[in-house]
């Protein structure tokens, strides 16, 4: 089996999980018939608030994560029990209490992501391509293979396109020609490779860049200093 998360998920990290809405960019409320699941403004005026938490960090969550639309949670739904479960330990906090919330909540967004992909519920970005046959093939292999040498040919043969339909296809489904996908993704893997205090030359080599010059002047294109 393919997966489709597994590069995209390292370094997820959940804070400040609670009750104030002040700078969460995931809240649950509720509806009629169980919880809604969505970003701050999705929530409608007087809807009781039962969660609410900042998540960050992942390579790619800044642009998954707001790709999503609210998410509506019903009792029938395979995630409502850990959904109840994160609840319940909010409402009556125990040992490690911190702990078995980020667990739980970067759980519930693992659920809801997989969902997506699944269910296509997404129309374009990240998640609309790794929901799309074709141009989710080429998607897991960049994740998984930052470094190669990635040309169009090369992406185009493994989605089994022509060169034109896939770079068609590949930038009506993300907004984005490929190369600019691939660039980007690997700044956003260097980003967080050094922000963990690896150094410039190792993680130049990791994400296919001759050397730690180059590998310097595209982070400053990129609005990122070595």
């Amino acid at each position: 089996m393919t997966d489709r998360l597994a590069a995209l998920m390292p370094g997820l990290t959940v804070h400040a999980v609670g009750l104030d809405p002040a700078g969460a960019n995931l809240l649950i409320w509720s509806c009629a018939d169980g919880h809604v699941l969505g970003p701050a403004g999705a929530m409608p005026f007087g809807a009781e608030l039962h969660l609410a938490a900042r998540i960050g960090g992942g390579v790619w969550m800044e642009h998954l994560w707001p790709e999503m639309p609210a998410v509506r949670i019903g009792s029938d739904d395979a995630t409502y029990p850990l959904v109840a479960l994160a609840l319940a330990e909010l409402a009556q906090p125990r040992c490690g209490s911190v702990a078995l919330m980020q667990g739980y909540v970067q759980a519930i967004i693992v659920h809801i992501l997989r969902n997506a992909i699944e269910r296509g519920k997404v129309s374009s970005g990240v998640l609309a391509g790794l929901a799309d046959p074709r141009v989710s093939r080429v998607l897991v292999a960049l994740h998984d293979d930052p470094a190669l040498d990635w040309n169009v040919e090369r992406m185009a043969g493994l989605a089994g396109m022509s060169r034109s339909a896939f770079i068609a296809r590949f930038g009506k489904v993300l907004g984005v020609p490929p190369a600019s996908y691939l660039r980007q993704f690997r700044m956003a893997r260097a980003r967080q490779d050094l922000s963990a205090g690896e150094k410039t030359r190792t993680v130049a080599r990791r994400y296919g860049y001759g050397s730690p010059e180059a590998f310097s002047r595209a982070l400053r294109a990129n609005g990122q200093a070595a």
